[in-house]
């Protein structure tokens, strides 16, 4: 039973931890085709992105859920301090310890390259709605791409 035996647990942590450091690793790799995408502004090429991404992200989400039971099993929380607890009972001589940190890495960085694919996104919804509030023929420009104002 994986909630007795701290071998079979570290063995099943190890499985896991290393599907979804691979899975993380494919997440970070569509996320700067992603960034390139987006400045490249290809729509189609972003639609199908987007898809490939949702997928990756669903499967990362199904190996943490069976990671929480993992550590539930073990009656500790589910949550992030519980995988410490689990770790120091069933690897006290660390040989989860890389796997451990190539996840911190990995998910660290795929964070940065999302946030960086926001920013982008971001900047560029700004252009648009500027261009739409001071461009040609918009609102009370009359034409001169100026916004005009009751001030003087």
């Amino acid at each position: 039973m994986t909630s007795r035996d701290p071998i079979h647990c570290r063995e099943r942590l190890a499985r896991l931890m290393a599907e979804e450091n691979a899975q993380l690793a494919m997440l970070e790799s569509l996320l700067v085709r992603e960034h390139a995408l987006l400045e490249a502004r290809d729509m189609e090429g972003l639609d199908e992105a987007a898809a490939a991404r949702q997928q990756c992200v669903g499967h990362i989400l199904r190996i943490e859920d069976e990671r929480r039971a993992l550590v539930r099993a073990t009656g500790r929380d589910g949550d992030a301090a519980g995988l410490p607890g689990l770790l120091t009972w069933c690897d006290p001589s660390g040989i989860l310890r890389p796997v451990v940190q190539e996840y911190r890495d990995r998910t660290r960085r795929c964070r940065e390259q999302n946030d960086r694919n926001g920013r982008l996104v971001g900047a560029r919804l700004q252009r648009v709605d500027e261009n739409r509030a001071y461009g040609p023929g918009s609102g009370d420009t009359r034409g001169n791409g100026r916004l005009l104002t009751e001030r003087a």
